[in-house]
């Protein structure tokens, strides 16, 4: 019975550890926060090879072609920002075909754009199709590329309003239960040990 316990202990516990790791840490936004934060959004492609205009924050600016503008008044290339430790995974993406969605703000700490909220900012397009393990995001995205130019934040109806529920809800709902569970477990091995030691 202990033995038990303590699988049930030990599945807890990676259950709550979170398994995204990355070099620098963004707090998560709604996908229509990053929207209404933005003042410029643009699709299209980094230019990695590009000198990079280097920040005292993490972010470097990076040529980025343009291929279509859904807010604001840019050029065909501009200078748009990415946190350094995202190099990597962006340019893997582009290599395979993908390009970029980008939700960029005005800040008075750089001389270019710079995604909303690190990679909250970057949305990910492969063959028109968002890519993007969260199904709230993805939906208020490609509702976004559908709506194209006339979006509004309010336009776009939320994944939690249309019934897709994200999997950290699925997650802790099984965290929950397993919870209970211990609790159930431990209550009756605790009453089996008193009602042992009455008789």
């Amino acid at each position: 019975m202990k033995k038990l316990q303590y699988i049930f202990i030990f599945t807890l516990i990676l259950l709550l550890i979170d398994t995204n790791v990355s070099a620098t840490s963004w707090v998560a936004l709604e996908p229509e926060e990053v929207a209404a934060r933005a003042d410029v959004i643009v699709s299209g492609t980094y230019d990695f090879y590009s000198k990079p205009e280097l920040s005292d924050f993490v972010f470097q600016g990076l040529d980025f072609y343009v291929n279509k503008v859904y807010k604001g008044d840019v050029s065909k290339k501009i200078t748009a920002g990415i946190d350094g430790f995202d190099i990597g995974w962006a340019q893997e993406f582009q290599n395979q075909g993908g390009e970029f969605v980008l939700f960029l703000k005005k800040s008075e700490d750089f001389h270019f754009l710079i995604p909303v909220s690190g990679p909250n900012g970057m949305v990910q397009v492969q063959g028109g199709q968002v890519v993007d393990h969260n199904a709230e995001r993805k939906a208020f995205f490609e509702d976004f590329l559908k709506i194209g130019q006339s979006i509004t934040v309010s336009s776009v109806q939320s994944a939690h309003e249309q019934g897709n529920y994200p999997a950290t809800f699925y997650f802790s709902s099984a965290g929950m239960l397993l919870i209970i569970a211990i609790f159930i477990m431990i209550y009756r091995s605790w009453r089996k040990r008193l009602l042992k030691k009455k008789d």
